[in-house]
């Protein structure tokens, strides 16, 4: 029996969202009210494109730990696309995340060093990491990172929310992205789409964009209205302060409806216009300290910025009905929280690309 052609097994990409691998220009758009193409050459630099799923559904893949059978692509991501897939020793159901390909830049240490230890970490909270395999797709081979499938509804889909809801919801991605932090690894692309709510609280989702903490040269794959403005080319990179910026725009975005991936990706709304700003200047204030445009301004960590959430948390009494999901265990201050301490190597690197959920750049 033929193999199935992967390119038939999901919905099309959104044209908007079609770029080349090579050189990011739009590729695939449609022309006077013809669909564009899902595959061919790219016409800035010549390079051949493909939108498609390049694994068919019922491949078959060995990890280290298991076999696994794909059932249906996910989404397609920077990196390509990730998978559903059934465990063969016992048909559970795993997410096959994508580390790299020839659709995305290339993992490089990630599939050794920092995979290694996310296989390595069982914390409440953050998505199991189980196995690596690696696969021949369509374009050529790619590498996946075997995960526990979480049941539950991303943040996204529920914003805006009263303040405590919101509130509860960003305590509870903290201490999972703390203990990342405590072994050396940022996750990278915090934001309401990565962030579960399911029967056991918030489950922080999405981790092909983890990398070590003093990695300042990988190119950089994150979400357009929640990237840190020194992320960017010449600029010192990723760092724990970028993380209290990814925080605090989850926490802005989940509380007010406003144009957070244009013209306001890199500010907050006038505080005036948003009722619960307004009403309330200290959660104001606990925004504009973490998305502060200066990281050296920002919450020196995570636990910092759970510390003055929570007392700002302290004033919305809980209501009937209220999930209280995400409260997760208290963090404590971070005794080196010091708002005129610069932190991190600001050696050069080189320039990031910064995408959306469906791979489009960042503008």
């Amino acid at each position: 029996m033929d193999r199935p052609d992967p390119g038939t097994t999901a919905p099309p990409v959104p044209e908007q969202a079609r770029f080349c691998a090579r050189c990011d220009g739009p590729v695939g758009r449609g022309r006077s009210g013809r669909p564009g193409p899902e595959r061919g050459t790219c016409t800035w630099c010549g390079a051949p494109y493909d939108v498609r799923p390049d694994l068919a559904v019922g491949t078959e893949l060995r990890g280290r730990a298991g076999r696994y059978r794909v059932r249906a692509p996910l989404v397609r991501g920077a990196r390509g696309w990730s998978y559903t897939a059934t465990r063969r020793a016992d048909e559970a159901l795993v997410v096959l995340g994508r580390l790299e390909g020839p659709e995305g830049p290339a993992a490089g240490d990630l599939a050794v060093t920092e995979t290694e230890v996310l296989l390595r970490l069982d914390v409440p909270g953050l998505v199991r990491a189980r196995d690596v395999v690696d696969a021949d797709g369509r374009d050529g081979p790619v590498r996946l990172l075997v995960l526990d499938h979480v049941t539950g509804e991303p943040l996204s889909a529920r914003r805006p929310c009263p303040p405590g809801e919101a509130l509860d919801a960003v305590l509870g991605a903290v201490p999972p992205v703390a203990t990342l932090h405590a072994h050396g690894l940022l996750h990278a692309d915090l934001n309401p789409s990565n962030l579960l709510i399911g029967p056991d609280g918030i489950t922080v989702l999405d981790l092909g964009s983890v990398r070590r903490v003093e990695d300042r040269h990988s190119d950089v794959w994150s979400t357009t209205g929640f990237v840190a403005p020194e992320i960017r080319p010449g600029g010192p990179g990723p760092s724990v302060a970028s993380e209290v910026f990814a925080l605090g725009r989850t926490l802005a975005v989940l509380l007010a409806d406003f144009d957070h991936q244009r013209n306001l990706a890199l500010r907050l709304p006038d505080p005036a216009g948003i009722p619960v700003l307004r009403d309330d200047p200290d959660l104001a204030a606990l925004l504009t300290r973490a998305t502060d445009p200066d990281p050296a301004r920002r919450h020196r960590s995570v636990e910092a910025f759970a510390a003055e959430a929570r007392q700002v948390r302290g004033r919305y009494p809980a209501r009937p009905g209220d999930s209280g999901v995400g409260r997760g265990d208290p963090v404590g201050a971070d005794p080196e929280d010091d708002p005129t301490r610069r932190g991190g190597d600001r050696a050069s690197r080189r320039a990031p690309v910064a995408r959306d959920p469906r791979g489009a750049p960042i503008p």
